[in-house]
């Protein structure tokens, strides 16, 4: 049975017959990112997750919920892909008539989803190796869709660019935005102390000019 397979029958039997979350899920998996992002996903124990999500710990009861650290590694990544999959279910409602208003609201959502997985993107830029399986899952459930996202909207507000190569396109610009939140996040803050709003503003003067928008 695949990994994938795996979680997918576990996720099924601890569902049946169980009630309804009481907020305990969620403090674990917030608890356990925070710790993997400070200390390490091998030095985070079940007994110091349990401690800081506020249960007994080396109870057992994290094994209630999940059945190890690395399963609630894979829940972090679902509900990543959740909100994720939001912002792309509210893609229909973004036309607002100015492009230029449009990529703003593109950069700003990117980034606020960023700040939003700030622990989760730390565990996954220094702890990939521990688990292979959830990285891959990540890259094809949440990754790869953004970047498919965004290249079919830009191709949509671009339609007479015959031959323009949007994949690319989307490569360059979701790159900056990405390397501009972990410059300012897990590195050394942003490069000549640019704040978010000068950055969002050139990014969307130069893909309007990228687009064919001459404004």
């Amino acid at each position: 049975m695949s990994w994938a397979s795996k979680r997918t029958f576990w996720l099924s039997k601890r569902s049946i017959g169980r009630p309804v979350a009481d907020g305990t899920r969620e403090r674990i998996i917030t608890e356990a990112l925070r710790l993997f992002a400070e200390k390490g996903y091998a030095a985070t124990s079940v007994g110091a997750i349990e401690e800081a999500a506020g249960l007994s710990p080396r109870s057992g009861a994290l094994y209630t919920h999940f059945g190890s650290k690395e399963e609630v590694m894979a829940a972090a990544v679902d509900d990543a892909v959740r909100l994720a999959e939001t912002g792309f279910a509210l893609a229909p409602m973004l036309p607002l008539g100015d492009l230029k208003a449009e990529l703003t609201l593109v950069a700003r959502g990117s980034l606020v989803l960023m700040n939003n997985w700030r622990n989760l993107i730390r565990v996954m830029t220094k702890e990939r190796d521990h688990f292979p399986a959830v990285m891959a899952d990540a890259r094809t459930r949440l990754f790869a869709k953004s970047h498919e996202f965004l290249a079919e909207w830009l191709a949509s507000k671009a339609p007479d660019a015959a031959g323009r190569d949007f994949e690319a396109i989307t490569v360059i610009w979701l790159g900056a935005l990405e390397n501009y939140w972990l410059t300012c996040n897990l590195h050394d803050g942003p490069p000549f102390g640019m704040d978010e709003e000068r950055f969002v503003q050139q990014w969307v003067g130069t893909l309007l000019l990228v687009l064919g928008d001459k404004r």
